[in-house]
C-alpha cells in the first residue's frame, strides 16, 4: 500500500561478467561453460562489489513510466573504466545518460584479486526500473492492460480505484492520461476532456517539482550530468529556452560528448516549430 500516497520507484540492476577470449570476438557468459568456472572463483565476489557501486551511485530518472537499459564497460585490474557504452538502449536519452553516467561516478572500483589472472574484464550491466513500486499501484495498472479493449467497463473500474488510492499526488498524471484514452475508446468525450485536462494540471506540477528537484542537486554537485538532466527537465516543461541554456554549460564542460551535442540540435528542432 501506499502509506504516504506517492508513487516510487522499483529499481532492479544486474550485471553479468563477459570477457573476451583471443582467438573470438564473441562475448560470453561467465555463467555457461564449466570450463570457465576460473573466472567465477575470480570475480563472483568481485562482481557483487562492482554491483553495491553502482546500485549506490544510479537514482532512475523520474521521466518514463518504465525503463530499461544495458551498458557494456571495462574495468582495469586497478579498478578504472577504461570505456563505456550503451549495448540496450532505453528509447529514452535522460535514462541511458543516468545508466552511462553512473557507471563512471561509481568507479574507481575495487583493484582485480590477488589471484585474478587478467588485467581487464568486460561487463554488461543492465537498469531496471518502473514509475509504480511492487504493489497495489503497479498491480491494478497491470489489471488495467489486460482488460484495455478486451473489457472497457471493467478496465475503466481498475483505472478508477487505481486513480482513487493516489488522488492529489502529482505522479499520477499518467494514470489520467492512460483514462483519457480508455474515455475516447468508450465515446465518453466530456469525460475524456476532463480527464485530459487533470492530467495535465497535475503533470505541471511534476514538471516543476522535477526541475526543483535538478536544481538542487545542480547547486550540491555542478557536473556535466547535472546540467544535462536540469536541460531535460526544462525539455519536458516546454521551456526551451532554459533547456539550451543548460545544455550549453554541459557541453562548454565536456566537448566530446556527441550524444549532448545531439540532444542540443533535438531541442533546436521542437523550439522552431
Amino acid at each position: 500500500m501506499f502509506g504516504s500516497k506517492s508513487i516510487k520507484y522499483l529499481v532492479v540492476l544486474s550485471c553479468l561478467l563477459v570477457f573476451f577470449m583471443p582467438a573470438f570476438s564473441d562475448e560470453i557468459n561467465y555463467n555457461q561453460p564449466q570450463k570457465r568456472i576460473s573466472i567465477q572463483e575470480e570475480f563472483g565476489d568481485y562482481m557483487t562489489s562492482v554491483q553495491s557501486k553502482i546500485s549506490k551511485s544510479w537514482v532512475a530518472p523520474d521521466v518514463v513510466e518504465e525503463g530499461h537499459a544495458s551498458v557494456i564497460f571495462k574495468i582495469d585490474k586497478e579498478g578504472n573504466v577504461i570505456s563505456a557504452y550503451m549495448k540496450e538502449s532505453s528509447g529514452n536519452k535522460l535514462y541511458d545518460e543516468s545508466a552511462i553516467n553512473s557507471v563512471y561516478k561509481a568507479a574507481p572500483y575495487a583493484a582485480f584479486p590477488e589471484n585474478a589472472s587478467r588485467d581487464m574484464i568486460t561487463v554488461q550491466y543492465s537498469f531496471d526500473s518502473s514509475i509504480v513500486s511492487k504493489s497495489e499501484i503497479q498491480e491494478l495498472v497491470q489489471q488495467y492492460e489486460k482488460f484495455v479493449n478486451r473489457d472497457n467497463n471493467t478496465a475503466l473500474r481498475i483505472l478508477d480505484q487505481a486513480i482513487k488510492s493516489i488522488e492529489g499526488d502529482p505522479a499520477a498524471y499518467f494514470l489520467y492520461a492512460r483514462r483519457h484514452k480508455l474515455d475516447k475508446l468508450m465515446g465518453n468525450e466530456q469525460a475524456a476532456v476532463a480527464d485530459l485536462a487533470e492530467c495535465k494540471r497535475l503533470k505541471h506540477i511534476y514538471n516543476q517539482r522535477r526541475i526543483k528537484k535538478c536544481q538542487e542537486a545542480l547547486a550540491q554537485e555542478e557536473t556535466p550530468f547535472a546540467y544535462f538532466t536540469l536541460a531535460n527537465a526544462y525539455e519536458l516543461a516546454g521551456d526551451f529556452n532554459n533547456a539550451l541554456y543548460n545544455i550549453d554549460k554541459a557541453i562548454s564542460m565536456t566537448e566530446l560528448n556527441q550524444a549532448y551535442k545531439r540532444y542540443r540540435a533535438e531541442i533546436v528542432m521542437k523550439n522552431s516549430k
